[in-house]
């Protein structure tokens, strides 16, 4: 599990700064955020995640870490890893990563509103994924399976293909077919390292 906390920075769009955040392990006070503010949006918005539920994830801390990306007191984005019995589709018998579930507040989406409150708050949870599986030993790399609606957003990363995988997203028999993405360690390196400049250039 992890161990106390990441700071981390997202863009505040409202005053056009970058404001210093965290990521820690999911509490009490977020599941409420999660199921009195979240939820009532994104089952308003018809969002692919309507339904969201982490329960499944809470029970079993040896397997999964369930973090939250907070700022002001509030949940802005989540994220599920699977942090053992994954293993890699490309690099055939090496650990990973495996992103469960990587969710942003509604209010952070462009998709729900035209400004969002904060901006980067997806992609900072992926770097999380990559820094922690450094940090386990599987050097950097991190796999998951891509929703329709965030396939543009995984793009921009350097993940590959990997295969397809069928899942019922709503437990409703629907089974829908989502692309299967893993990031290699050499591709992982180059986003660390991108990552570190730019930081240190701003």
């Amino acid at each position: 599990m992890l161990a106390g906390e990441e700071a981390v920075k997202i863009f505040d769009n409202f005053h056009n700064e970058y404001v210093q955040a965290k990521i820690v392990p999911i509490s009490l006070r977020h599941i409420q955020q999660i199921e009195l503010s979240w939820k009532p949006q994104l089952q308003n918005e018809k969002c692919w995640d309507k339904n969201l539920d982490i329960s499944q994830y809470l029970n079993e801390p040896r397997t999964y870490e369930v973090c939250v990306l907070e700022y002001d007191s509030i949940a802005q984005g989540l994220i599920v890893l699977q942090i053992t019995k994954h293993y890699s589709r490309l690099e055939i018998g090496k650990n990973l990563i495996y992103v469960n579930l990587l969710n942003v507040a509604p209010w952070n989406r462009a998709s729900i509103q035209e400004i969002r409150n904060y901006k980067g708050v997806g992609t900072i949870l992926l770097f999380f994924a990559i820094l922690r599986s450094f940090s386990l030993g599987f050097q950097g790399r991190i796999a998951l399976n891509s929703v329709k609606e965030a396939e543009n957003f995984y793009q921009r990363m350097p993940f590959l293909i990997a295969g397809y995988d069928l899942f019922d997203l709503e437990n409703n028999g629907k089974i829908v077919n989502l692309k299967y993405l893993e990031m290699p360690e050499e591709q992982a390196e180059l986003v660390m390292l991108n990552l570190y400049l730019s930081s240190y250039l701003n």
